[in-house]
């Protein structure tokens, strides 16, 4: 096909119709609670003794450049009075009043509620759990792509409307750096992004940040469960690489591509419940363990990645020296998955951001470079990885869509869709939360068949609709559901399966649920 993703967002984009549905102050994402913390709660990266807390003060005009000091605790689920873990933070604008605790000395497996004080004010309560020592069962959701002015984040309600996940994964594109109207338009909605023009430098970036926080799902979710969230490019600029992006334009006013990325990734770390490194400030790739039953590695696709290649510049889309992780962090990935095949886990999770299998047969023009399809020598390299070891799943966002396959090394020799053979894991790509879907329903109709026709491995795809992921992951069985939400021109936190696979250990294929 000669009709690339990002010309079937756009068109999906500019053909979506708005129509306001609730009051400013509604749409706005007023959220119950001290206007001290108008931005909410949030909790993330649990591991089995601890938790990163996050708040933001938003302090009152005359406090307004000074230091804040902010009291936390730490309580049982249900028992308010029984307080486990507690502390003082001081926070200010040199990190935007973002505040930020790791909470340490937690029992593994067990349901928590914490809160924040400042100012005379009590936050909301939050709710949070770490991972368990020895789980036998563990359940998690993926989410992907939520654009503020493209519509309301009904994934979000309808995930926060659950009380049965461990955590949610978050793979990428959180916020979204476009001006309003060049990739949704909030103005009838009252979503307009703030500011309204392109986010470029560390303020700019901040307000962006502030502005999807005062969201009341987006709070909801955050409020009721840990995330384990990865960056993708919009959290700094479309198509980002580690030289530049597609979307910054340094003669342009936008300044150096390195200001503008250590502004974004500051304006993350800050805004984020992720655990951070002062050491090593752009390493978010990191792993977590679930007892025996699941490892996780989360990579970053962005920060070391080579520049995309031209669709047909075919020597270099399979060079070698090309890289999507960078050197360091592959040599990290293979032996965090090697480590958990050596200990017995059972099922090895990957999250990452871009398409992992293969959308062509190698040696032709690819449709997106963007991803994995650009680098074609270092996925060859992980796909002989997986093919040495048991039970993988790749988890992945970008796309606007949701997918399925098998993961064969070439789907076009050696495979065998009927049965699997010759597949060394399984994909699953969850699609957007409000972003313009991959195709429109006339698009869909047009390029669906070709593209199921054209990809043996693909084992479901939808293209049109929004919605999220959950994961099922016992020691016997590895379960997946897709789930549609309602049109995000209203609100809504209603949603329905749509598909669901399974994959038994030993057997890295899909099978109808």
């Amino acid at each position: 096909m000669s009709v690339t993703r990002r010309n079937f967002l756009r068109a999906a984009g500019a053909s979506a119709l708005v129509l306001p549905t609730l009051s400013t102050a509604d749409a706005q994402g007023t959220a119950p609670g001290s206007p001290v913390f108008l931005h909410g709660v949030a909790s993330g990266d649990p591991l089995t003794t601890r938790v990163v807390l996050w708040t933001r003060v938003t302090p009152p005009p005359a406090t307004l450049g000074r230091p804040v000091s902010v009291r936390w605790r730490v309580m049982a689920d249900g028992r308010p009075s029984a307080i486990v873990a507690s502390g003082t933070v001081t926070t200010g604008p040199e990190r935007d009043y973002t505040v930020k605790v790791d909470a340490a000395g937690l029992e593994p497996g067990r349901p928590y509620q914490y809160l924040f004080e400042a100012l005379g004010a009590t936050s909301v309560t939050g709710r949070t759990r770490t991972i368990g020592a020895r789980p036998t069962r563990v359940r998690l959701a993926s989410v992907a792509c939520s654009n503020y002015p493209a519509g309301f984040f009904n994934a979000y309600g309808a995930l926060a409307a659950r009380d049965d996940l461990d955590a949610v994964l978050h793979l990428g594109d959180y916020i979204y750096e476009f001006q309003n109207g060049d990739f949704g338009d909030g103005t009838d909605l009252k979503r307009v992004p703030d500011p309204e023009h392109e986010a470029v430098t560390l303020a700019d970036y901040r307000r962006r940040y502030a502005i999807y926080r005062t969201d009341p799902d987006l709070q909801a979710l955050h409020r009721s469960v840990p995330f384990i969230a990865i960056w993708d490019d919009h959290e700094s600029a479309d198509n980002a690489f580690s030289g530049g992006a597609s979307n910054h334009d340094p003669w342009n006013g936008e300044g150096l591509w390195r200001t503008r990325r250590e502004a974004a990734a500051r304006a993350y770390r800050e805004w984020m419940p992720v655990r951070e490194r002062a050491d090593q400030p752009f390493r978010l790739y990191r792993s977590f363990r679930f007892g025996s039953l699941v490892s996780l590695a989360m990579l970053d696709t962005r920060t070391w990645r080579d520049g995309q290649v031209q669709p047909d510049d075919i020597r270099g889309l399979q060079t070698a020296r090309r890289r999507l992780m960078g050197a360091e962090q592959e040599a990290w990935l293979f032996e965090t998955m090697r480590a958990a095949g050596r200990e017995k886990v059972t099922w090895s999770l990957v999250g990452q951001q871009v398409m992992f299998a293969p959308f062509g047969p190698a040696g032709r023009r690819v449709t997106n470079p963007d991803a994995w399809d650009g680098y074609q020598a270092e996925r060859a390299r992980v796909m002989q990885l997986f093919g040495s070891l048991q039970n993988v799943v790749v988890l992945t966002g970008d796309m606007h869509s949701s997918w399925a396959f098998d993961l064969p090394p070439d789907p076009w020799k050696g495979y065998r869709p009927d049965m699997g053979i010759g597949s060394v894991g399984v994909e699953f790509i969850t699609p957007a939360v409000s972003s313009a879907p991959y195709f429109t329903p006339e698009q869909e109709a047009r390029f669906g068949p070709q593209i199921r026709a054209a990809l043996p491995h693909l084992r479901y795809f939808d293209g049109v609709n929004r919605g999220y992921l959950t994961y099922d992951i016992t020691p016997d069985r590895f379960l997946a559901e897709f789930h549609v939400t309602a049109d995000v021109q209203t609100r809504s936190a209603a949603s329905e399966r749509a598909a669901a696979f399974a994959v038994e250990p030993g057997l890295p294929h899909l099978l109808r649920a």
